[in-house]
């Protein structure tokens, strides 16, 4: 009689620690296919449609694409956003992994100080710190009172570009600061005191050890920066955008999420979609070509 009631209940319990897994994952996956891959799959049928968020979509095939291919705006904020990924990109890295040596090494005095320091920026809004470069890069702004320049930053169509670039340089500093500073950590201690004892520099120490061990650090810093790039809209809009309209940066400095932006609101939902897929087609390709670049060798 005992083994007959315990089994059922052994069962139960069985059953039961099977399914606990599945009721904690069960949130995300709801949302996960309500909130993302619903969403996108309508995206993608709806970029073969012209259809203004309300009544009838008409089939229109591959025009969308076709008409973003040929339209002079579109390969222009193209432009400027591998402009904006490219510009920055080694001195954002290089500056960030340097501050990051320094630091770890114990050359740096009071780190406790420095560390939040260089993250600030990091911390401060994007809106408050688009107003304060916008006074520093101001006709009669800091930059030009210091370098004795007569630039207009914010107005000169080939120099806003430079503006929202040195804007992204200071923002992204700490962040990546942070993230190499992390992967330092996991460097062992060991094998620089070897490569000290055996006469290397720190030149060398760096190239032939930290930097080899860092691949995947860096792999990561690269793909989240570039993403990021393809992705970026409030930096170039707040900072060059006219104060006194809503049109958002000039197309000399528009990034490409504005055709997303400006194509939802001037109701043509089916172009925005074609330029959201093919934002994410560019963002996969270029992480392909990193992992690719920084897998380990065998």
């Amino acid at each position: 009689m005992s083994r007959s009631h315990g089994k059922p209940a052994f069962w139960r319990q069985h059953r039961t620690n099977k399914l606990v897994p599945f009721a904690f994952i069960a949130p995300f996956v709801l949302s996960f296919l309500i909130f993302f891959l619903a969403p996108s799959v309508v995206s993608i049928g709806l970029s073969f449609f012209r259809y203004k968020g309300y009544g009838t979509a008409t089939w229109i095939g591959l025009h969308n694409y076709a008409s973003l291919f040929s339209s002079p705006d579109f390969w222009r904020s193209f432009a400027n956003t591998a402009f904006y990924w490219a510009v920055p990109l080694i001195p954002l890295m290089g500056g960030s992994f340097f501050l990051a040596l320094l630091v770890h090494s114990k050359m740096t005095r009071w780190p406790k100080v420095v560390k939040p320091l260089i993250f600030v920026p990091q911390v401060m809004a994007p809106v408050a710190a688009a107003l304060v470069w916008r006074v520093i890069l101001s006709s009669n702004g800091v930059l030009n009172s210091l370098l004795g320049l007569q630039i207009d930053w914010l107005g000169n169509p080939s120099a806003m570009r430079w503006s929202v670039s040195m804007l992204l340089l200071w923002r992204g500093l700490g962040w990546y600061f942070v993230v190499f500073l992390s992967g330092l950590t996991t460097v062992p201690d060991e094998l620089l005191e070897a490569a000290h004892v055996d006469g290397a520099t720190t030149w060398q120490t760096t190239i032939h050890i930290v930097m080899p061990l860092m691949r995947p650090i860096f792999l990561f810093a690269f793909v989240i920066d570039s993403i990021g790039a393809i992705q970026l809209f409030t930096e170039p809009n707040l900072l060059v955008g006219s104060v006194s309209s809503t049109a958002g940066a000039p197309p000399g400095a528009a990034p490409i999420m504005n055709q997303v932006v400006g194509n939802i609101a001037s109701g043509q939902f089916g172009l925005a979609a074609a330029v959201g897929w093919l934002i994410f087609i560019v963002a996969g390709v270029f992480s392909i070509i990193q992992f690719r670049l920084f897998r380990e060798e065998k």
